[in-house]
């Protein structure tokens, strides 16, 4: 059997379509195709990967030895969640691929709004304490012996309270944010690779 005929046999027997096995290795789908038509032959680093997807040595690949019931690892058509190595393999066409190389992006945009929301709470803190803290200064001081009205106020003003809040939600969101771009930018780079 010729390396063109295994290609074929292989992959129909793993369930694979052209299509799948080139976004598995990289290539197109054509080459795919030309493989097993015998009109081009996969480069050494391919013939690597063919091997580690179906489980057979280059050596094999390269002989014309026939096949003695090749034990295939990773069925295709098993929908068990070790086959699918990017949960983003489910997602067709050119928004899966997007999303496998870019979707670190995501995170770096979560990381962005966080910082903005985080400015935003912070501004919710600050400057109404300022405008508040120019009514409680009395130019008369304590004639009376009363306590300032206003110093309650700016404590427990409730825009300073919420303020706090949109700070440590926009903090957690800018947290959250950085880590998931570290994990898909490092994700995507192994997929690359």
């Amino acid at each position: 059997m010729k390396l063109q005929e295994k290609i074929l046999y292989l992959r129909k027997k793993s369930g694979y379509s052209q299509e799948s096995l080139a976004e598995k290795l990289g290539v197109s789908r054509q080459a795919v195709s030309k493989w097993e038509n015998g009109d081009a032959e996969p480069e050494i680093g391919k013939l690597r990967l063919l091997g580690e997807i179906f489980n057979v040595s280059t050596d094999w690949l390269l002989s014309d030895e026939d096949p003695v019931e090749v034990p295939v690892k990773n069925l295709h058509r098993a929908s068990s969640i070790e086959n699918h190595p990017h949960w983003s393999e489910n997602i067709p066409g050119i928004f899966g691929k997007l999303i496998k190389r870019y979707g670190w992006l995501f995170g770096v945009y979560m990381a962005v709004s966080g910082a903005v929301i985080s400015g935003i709470g912070l501004l919710a803190r600050v400057l109404p304490q300022k405008m508040l803290s120019s009514f409680t200064q009395n130019p008369y001081g304590d004639v009376f012996g009363m306590d300032d009205p206003f110093a309650n106020i700016i404590a427990n003003n409730p825009v300073t309270i919420m303020g706090s809040f949109i700070m440590f939600f926009g903090i957690l969101l800018m947290i959250t944010g950085t880590v998931l771009a570290v994990i898909l930018k490092n994700k995507s780079n192994e997929i690359t690779d």
